[in-house]
């Protein structure tokens, strides 16, 4: 049985693409350089987290709730690397729903 994902599938690409941009953004430059206040920068880094975990916790609770094949690999998949493999989860969604129960 298909269950839907807790927010639409926009809003979770979303919350995977603000995890990235902010997390990848703040780690590469120096905020404080480019004129931004550092309170700002350890802004976008929580910001960045938030979203990330967000992200992760719906996609976690997709793969259990929809009981798809490998949920526990993808589970530790999705912890380790945010949302990341999240995002290719997302993609083949429906391949992998397939194959589920």
């Amino acid at each position: 049985m298909r269950k839907k994902l807790l927010l639409p599938l926009n809003m979770v690409y979303l919350l995977i693409l603000v995890g990235f941009a902010f997390s990848f953004f703040t780690i590469s430059f120096d905020v404080p350089a480019l004129g931004v206040p550092p309170k700002v920068g350890s802004l976008l880094v929580y910001v960045g987290l938030i979203s990330s975990f967000a992200a992760s916790v719906i996609l976690i609770i997709d793969v259990f709730s929809n009981n798809v094949n490998g949920k526990y690999l993808w589970t530790v998949a999705i912890l380790f690397s945010g949302g990341l493999i999240g995002f290719f989860y997302l993609r083949g969604r429906d391949y992998y729903l397939k194959g589920s129960d």
